[in-house]
């Protein structure tokens, strides 16, 4: 069986402009984390504890908390002033997903750009968005599952936008009622979990703090996370599935990872060059191959 570690990335609101007074938050909205063998769950989980206990012992000691009851959030590891005083810790993120790979594991990415503008102008909703994300992720991973042969189970961190208790519960109409095949592969709708108790959940929110750092760079107006696809890349690549990808709306196009880690923003691609063109040339064949 496989499991899936997810948390949200980007932000479910509404978005305009990073200096917009109020709808200044990212311009992209989804799930990543990571699907791993169960019989390997035991083994990332003890590998991430060491090193989070061995890469933060001091804010540890401070908190006064038990190691493996302290949570390091990814927003505070994927700032730009961090970036720039510690600029060891995307290694340590990318060794783990190495790990990760080496025990049968992959990181897992879905989002989707918003369109801009208020609920009002846009018609959309927190509700909505949440509910369209956590259905083709979970779609998504149930075909990754079916192409392994196996099974899957999918948690995801507890206490995320409100939203989602309706998109869960909406959930269980789409997987049980589904006629696609891959679908009979999940076990039981998505569950929560309290994520300072599994570090496979924490190790979620950091993916997501990078995924949400590169969105925000390729896909907004401001330049503060141009650093983000080069740790991106770092991170993912040769990482993540197939089927992992944000998808474009207003464009009917898609952005994969060769795209995300690309260092000119995706929204800019059609000044190519011949890097640009080669990732858009993946995006496109990955594309063809699996919608």
């Amino acid at each position: 069986m496989l499991i899936a570690y997810l948390d949200e990335f980007g932000h479910v609101g509404p978005y305009i402009d990073p200096a917009h007074p109020k709808f200044f938050h990212n311009p992209v909205f989804g799930y990543a984390g990571i699907v791993l063998p169960s019989t390997s769950v035991r083994a990332f989980g003890a590998r991430f504890e060491r090193i989070k206990e061995r890469e933060f012992r001091s804010e540890i000691h401070e908190s006064g908390k038990h190691p493996r009851r302290w949570e390091k959030k990814g927003s505070e590891i994927f700032t730009t002033g961090s970036i720039r005083r510690y600029p060891g810790r995307s290694k340590v993120v990318s060794d783990l997903a190495d790990y990760l790979s080496k025990l049968g594991g992959r990181v897992f990415f879905y989002g989707e750009v918003k369109k801009i503008g208020s609920p009002r102008e846009t018609g959309e909703n927190a509700a909505d968005r949440t509910k369209k994300a956590l259905t083709e992720t979970v779609r998504r991973l149930c075909r990754y599952a079916d192409s392994q042969g196996t099974d899957l189970l999918v948690v995801l961190d507890e206490g995320g936008p409100m939203p989602r208790e309706e998109a869960i519960t909406a959930m269980a109409q789409f997987i049980y009622a589904s006629s696609d095949a891959h679908m009979k592969r999940i076990l039981e709708v998505p569950m929560q979990l309290e994520s300072h108790r599994y570090g496979s959940m924490q190790y979620a929110d950091w993916l997501c703090a990078a995924l949400g750092r590169a969105a925000d760079f390729h896909f907004g107006t401001s330049e503060e996370f141009s650093w983000a696809p080069a740790v991106v890349g770092q991170i993912l690549r040769g990482r993540a599935t197939q089927e992992s990808r944000i998808w474009v709306p207003a464009r009917q196009d898609h952005a994969t990872l060769a795209a995300l880690s690309h260092p000119s923003k995706w929204a800019n691609k059609s000044e190519s060059t011949s890097m640009r063109r080669h990732a858009h040339l993946t995006q496109r064949v990955g594309d063809f191959v699996l919608p």
